[in-house]
């Protein structure tokens, strides 16, 4: 019984480190050329943070996933943008919400 009890707690625990160590469909490095923007990288941590980066600025922020829905939060921006976006293997598109910001899809480095 003790046997059954420790081998009980050791899955536990092993199910516990795995699930912190979860990231979500969009962590990783992605990036797209665009015509008058030049190439955009993305970079999401897996666990809300993220980097977008340009020929003219990097920007540290911070991101939240509902359903099909991305919000981010970068430094120089007074408020929220958020995206509806979907994952396809190595592509990333990313359709801002509003109409003003940068849509498109980025493939995985």
């Amino acid at each position: 019984m003790k046997k059954f009890v420790a081998l009980v707690l050791i899955a536990a625990v092993l199910l516990g480190l795995v699930a912190c160590g979860s990231k979500d469909a969009l962590a990783g490095t992605w990036s797209a050329e665009f015509e008058y923007d030049g190439t955009i990288t993305w970079t999401f941590d897996g666990k809300g943070k993220c980097t977008m980066e340009n020929a003219y600025m990097k920007q540290d922020g911070t991101y939240t996933i509902e359903g099909d829905q991305l919000t981010v939060t970068l430094e120089a921006w007074s408020d929220p943008s958020t995206y509806t976006f979907s994952v396809d293997g190595n592509s990333l598109t990313m359709n801002e919400n509003s109409g003003y910001g940068i849509s498109g899809t980025f493939t995985k480095k």
